[in-house]
C-alpha cells in the first residue's frame, strides 16, 4: 500500500506520513494531528495487534489542499487494511457533522481511487466523534449500504480502529 501511495503521492514524505509501529497510538484532533498518551484527552485510539508497521497520513489541508466538497482528516493503512478517517469534534449538531463527514470520506475515497488500485485491500470510512470510552457501532443503515455498494467501504462511526 505504501508503494502506491508514494507513486500517487510523491511529495507525501513532506510532512503529510508518519510510520509507525507502536502497539497502542492516541491521536487528538487539532489543526494538525497530535499524537498524545493514554492519560491525556483524544480523540481516537488506533491499536496495532500486527505489531507491524502501519501508516499514519496527515490528509487534510498535506495530501489533499482544499478541494471541493472537503477532504477526510486521515488516511490511516497497513498492507492489509485502510481507514479513510474524518474526526469530528466540533460542538454543535451531531446529524450535520455526520452528514458533512460522509461527504468528506465520499470525496476524499473518489480522489484517492482514480490514482491506486485498491482492488486487494479491506476498506473502511470511519466518522469518528469524541468520548472518553472506545465506541464502535455500525453506521446508518441506509448510507452504511450506499457506501458497501458504490465503493466497496465499510461506513462505521468509532474512536477505535483495528490493526489485527
Amino acid at each position: 500500500m505504501i508503494q502506491s501511495l508514494r507513486e500517487a503521492f510523491p511529495n507525501i514524505e513532506a510532512n503529510c506520513l508518519k510510520t509507525i509501529t507502536d502497539k497502542h497510538t492516541f491521536v487528538f484532533e487539532a489543526e494538525t494531528v497530535l499524537f498524545v498518551s493514554s492519560k491525556e484527552s483524544w480523540h481516537l485510539h488506533i491499536e496495532n495487534k500486527s505489531n507491524a508497521e502501519f501508516y499514519f497520513i496527515q490528509n487534510d489541508d498535506c495530501v489533499m489542499k482544499k478541494v471541493k466538497g472537503g477532504q477526510c482528516d486521515y488516511v490511516i493503512c497497513n498492507n492489509q487494511d485502510v481507514f479513510f478517517t474524518e474526526v469530528k469534534v466540533a460542538k454543535g449538531n451531531q446529524a450535520n457533522h455526520r452528514k458533512d463527514a460522509y461527504s468528506q470520506l465520499e470525496n476524499t475515497f473518489k480522489y484517492y481511487s482514480k490514482l491506486i488500485d485498491f482492488d486487494p485491500y479491506s476498506l473502511n470510512a470511519v466518522v469518528c466523534f469524541p468520548s472518553k470510552r472506545r465506541i464502535v457501532s455500525a453506521s446508518k443503515s441506509t448510507k452504511r449500504k450506499e457506501f458497501k455498494d458504490a465503493y466497496k467501504l465499510n461506513l462505521i462511526e468509532s474512536n477505535y480502529i483495528s490493526f489485527e
